[in-house]
This record gives C-alpha cells, structure tokens and sequence, in this order.
C-alpha cells in the first residue's frame, strides 16, 4: 500500500462512523465525547430515526465550538437487505468518509480520548482495536471482569478484540463487508483482515459502554463465537464467569447445526 515507508506523525486526522437509531437520551452524554477525539469528520448514519436525534446532533453542533470539525449526516429511510442491517450501516458510513482512517463507535460509549489519538496512527496499516469496558456504576460485575481479563490477556501477549476499531479505508476495500456476511460487523472485519495478513494491533484504553449488555442478543453472540472459531473452553469460560449463559447455548446450538449440516 502507498503508506508503508513514509513517516508517520504522532497523531492523524481521521473519521468517525456512529450508526444511531432513536438515540436522543444516550446522546446527551456520548456526543461530548465524540467532539472529544477531535476527528476531522463526524459521520452519523441515522437509521429510520423518527425522534428528536437528528436534531440533538445538529444543535449540539451549533451550540459547541466544534471548529473544523465537518458533520455528516446520512439518512437510511428502510431497512435494507442484507443479512445484518447493521453491517450495512457501517459499509455505508465508511464509503462515504474523505479520511484515510477511519474509526467505528457506537453511541454509547464514552471515548479515550488520549489513547486513542495516540494510537490510531497504527492503523494506517491495518487495524486498531481499542479495549471497552461496562461502566462501573452500570455493569459493576462486568465492568471488573472485563477490566482483570484485558490486564491478564495483555500480559500474556493475548491479543482481545472489541467493536471500537480503527483502519486503513483503503485496506478496507480489499476486504468490504456485504449484505451475506453472517458475522457482525466487528468479527466479520477482524476475520477479513486476518485473511488478508493485515496488521492487528490491540491497544488498552478506558473507553466506557453506557448500555449494559442486552439479553436478548447473548444468543447471537454465543452463534457468532462458534462462526469465528472461538474454542469451546473459550465460551464456556465467558459463559460461567459473565453469568451469561445464553451465549454458551448459542455456541452449542451453532455447533450442532454445523455437524447436522455436515453429516446430512
């Protein structure tokens, strides 16, 4: 690629995709932080919103000094097609940046700010990711969880993986997401950039998520485990420790579809 052997300044421009649907109230809280990284572009995909949000995000953009921070919003009307509409989100948020990186977050997390502008350079060549742990106040249990396994795992040189994640848009359209993907969006681009032999760096940082984990999606995640190979002590352990047990019987329900599949 045209980046490698130049010389890399301590921090880069780059832009930010938030995918946000209805919200208003989260939003409050989340886009000081945004304005926080000082990005050169904020990129908000507003997906079939029907409340306040869109003007939330515009006042607090007249309101605030946000310099020369550009502001682009993208209207998605309907549901698409693919097989998860959030992919297609991002997809959309990503083709449409003018930055050579690009950062993906979501509308509940409160940013590192330093740690990030510090690191994203690294994604020049491939991918960052950028550790997220529950807010102590919201999630006290996962919160420490989270936090012990990312300080065990990084002594240990294990490299974790969370859904806030920088890259190179032009490595990235080597290896688009699309409307088949079964993963979503931050398994699917950390298994497409492995395949690729893409650089993947993994970078402690105190981003916080204000929305605890929701149930009724610990199924998909158990499933999405077993498509990206996670090993069986592997989930069972986040299962147990987590108290989580919706993801384990996902896991297990994936892997027995797949020896069905295989021996019909």
């Amino acid at each position: 690629m045209n980046s490698e052997g130049l010389a890399e300044p301590d921090e880069v421009s780059f832009g930010v995709v938030i995918p946000v649907h209805n919200e208003a109230k989260m939003l409050g809280y989340t886009l000081p932080s945004i304005q926080g990284l000082e990005p050169k572009e904020v990129i908000f995909v507003l997906d079939r919103c029907t409340g306040s949000t869109e003007r939330i995000i515009r006042d607090f953009w007249k309101k605030r000094d946000c310099g020369e921070m550009k502001l682009v919003l993208l209207r998605v009307r309907k549901k698409s097609k693919w097989k998860i509409h959030l992919n297609f989100l991002y997809d959309l948020g990503i083709r449409k940046a003018e930055s050579e990186i690009v950062l993906l977050s979501q509308a509940d997390i409160l940013h590192d700010y330093g740690k990030i502008r510090r690191n994203i350079k690294d994604a020049l060549h491939g991918m960052v990711s950028f550790a997220v742990s529950e807010h102590p106040h919201i999630a006290p249990w996962n919160h420490f969880v989270t936090k012990t396994l990312q300080i065990v795992g990084s002594t240990f040189g294990v490299k974790p993986f969370s859904g806030v994640v920088a890259f190179s848009k032009e490595y990235y359209m080597t290896c688009r997401l699309s409307s088949n993907d079964s993963l979503n969006f931050d398994t699917q681009l950390l298994v497409s950039f492995k395949n690729k032999g893409y650089s993947y760096v993994y970078v402690l940082s105190r981003n916080l998520n204000l929305r605890p984990w929701i149930h009724s999606k610990l199924w998909n995640v158990g499933m999405d485990r077993y498509t990206a190979k996670k090993p069986f002590w592997n989930v069972l352990l986040f299962s147990l420790v987590r108290f989580m047990p919706e993801v384990f019987a996902g896991y297990l329900c994936a892997r027995l579809k797949s020896k069905s599949q295989f021996c019909s």
